[in-house]
């Protein structure tokens, strides 16, 4: 037995190349969403009260303990962003104000067993 192709409809047509149309133009606008993401810090706190604050970090002995602070404090609620330095020996932190305080981060780093303080 030989299967017959049949010719599709106008409609069959028509609802095929809705649908593929419908999926490519989904396809394109989840693209465009995607690429049109905030990329940094501030695009993505827009609207938000942000402060900086560089803090004097003694007791660092390694990169390693520059790390192990920069990850708590991108943990710690209110804090948007962190940079460590082990040569400078301090933290330069961006953070919301009405989720955290200046003092809150100080706290942070000092629990961790360093000496910390709000570099003026």
């Amino acid at each position: 037995m030989s299967a017959q192709l049949r010719k599709p409809s106008v409609k069959q047509l028509i609802v095929t190349a809705v649908i593929a149309c419908t999926l490519v133009a989904g396809s394109l606008w989840g693209i465009l969403a995607w690429v049109n993401q905030p990329t940094s810090a501030a695009a993505v706190t827009a609207g938000v009260n942000t402060e900086r604050v560089v803090i004097a970090i003694e007791g660092m002995s390694c990169d390693n303990c520059a790390r192990g602070i920069k990850a708590m404090l991108k943990r710690t609620p209110g804090v948007i962003a962190a940079e460590v330095s082990f040569e400078k020996r301090e933290a330069m932190v961006d953070y919301d104000t009405e989720h955290t305080t200046r003092e809150k981060i100080v706290e942070v780093i000092t629990k961790m067993g360093y000496k910390a303080s709000v570099k003026e």
